[in-house]
């Protein structure tokens, strides 16, 4: 791992305090005030609907709403309503709370583990990212672009490298793109091992970093087209609401791939779909998110 990445991985900004049998709260932020990142409180009600639902039963969907932005200074606390334990699924809603105000719900579904027909559609069709250059390499010309990409990667902790310019890039510079985009990420900092016995709860640690990973710029996709009519222009944008399907186990401490697909845009809103794979190839989540974004002057 590189010297410069900071010590604190993403699960440690995940990690929750158990206040009661399904009840949970997360971490204040120091620091001033700012509006959650979205990932964030999602990652954290996978982990508290995991820790809920019987070992054996890996998470498989999650279907997730943001109805107010979050306090960064505020503790979050998560509540569990375990609605159904099947023969195989078991199910469980979570609602995220601030000041005693919901601020976010999931209905999350897990499975237990089976033998089962298989087949894939998507495939892997990027550069590999040891072949992509950083981040400042492929925005020294634009300060702007790269004080933007910069800044929310080290916020979150994580790397990238882009095969393709993101949207948000494309717009901040006033040109059009495709509504397509992708991009290798990992968190910077190692997670706990699945295949460790002795951590019981890697994999849900991992399936909540993917989800935390998974809100990173998906909504964008949507803005590729309109790059030409938003240069200089300041964009509202927020996710209303996130959904993610786990195909198999992935780690998110290595890279994967995020190929992100703008699918529809109107109305102040946008449509977006993702798939994400490995470096294999093996499809191991989809994604799909419908969020607000405008013009804000």
């Amino acid at each position: 791992m590189d010297s410069t990445r900071p010590a604190e991985s993403v699960a440690d900004r995940l990690g929750l305090e158990r206040i009661g049998d399904h009840r949970f709260r997360g971490r204040i932020h120091e620091g001033p005030s700012r509006r959650s990142y979205g990932g964030e409180v999602a990652g954290q009600a996978v982990l508290a609907a995991g820790l809920t639902a019987p070992a054996d039963r890996p998470i498989h969907s999650a279907q997730t709403y943001f109805l107010l932005p979050g306090d960064t200074t505020v503790a979050t606390e998560f509540a569990v309503d375990p609605v159904r334990d099947g023969g195989s699924f078991s199910t469980r809603r979570v609602e995220a709370l601030q000041n005693g105000r919901v601020i976010f719900t999931m209905l999350a579904s897990f499975h237990r583990s089976e033998e089962g027909l298989a087949h894939q559609v998507a495939h892997l069709e990027a550069p590999e990212p040891d072949d992509v250059p950083d981040v400042d390499e492929v925005f020294a010309q634009h300060p702007a672009a790269l004080r933007w990409t910069r800044g929310f990667l080290d916020a979150l902790g994580i790397d990238a490298r882009f095969p393709d310019t993101p949207a948000r890039a494309h717009a901040m510079l006033g040109v059009a793109a495709s509504p397509r985009q992708r991009v290798w990420l990992r968190t910077r900092a190692s997670l706990p091992d699945p295949a460790d016995p002795a951590l019981p709860d890697a994999a849900l640690q991992q399936a909540a970093c993917l989800m935390y990973l998974s809100d990173l710029l998906l909504l964008s996709a949507t803005t590729g087209p309109h790059g030409e009519t938003l240069r200089d222009q300041e964009l509202q944008v927020a996710t209303i609401n996130h959904s993610i399907w786990f195909h198999a186990p992935i780690r998110v401490d290595d890279w994967f791939l995020h190929d992100q697909f703008g699918r529809w845009s109107g109305g102040g809103r946008g449509l977006a779909h993702g798939e994400i794979l490995d470096r294999s190839g093996r499809l191991c989540a989809t994604t799909m998110q419908e969020g607000l974004i405008r013009r804000s002057r």
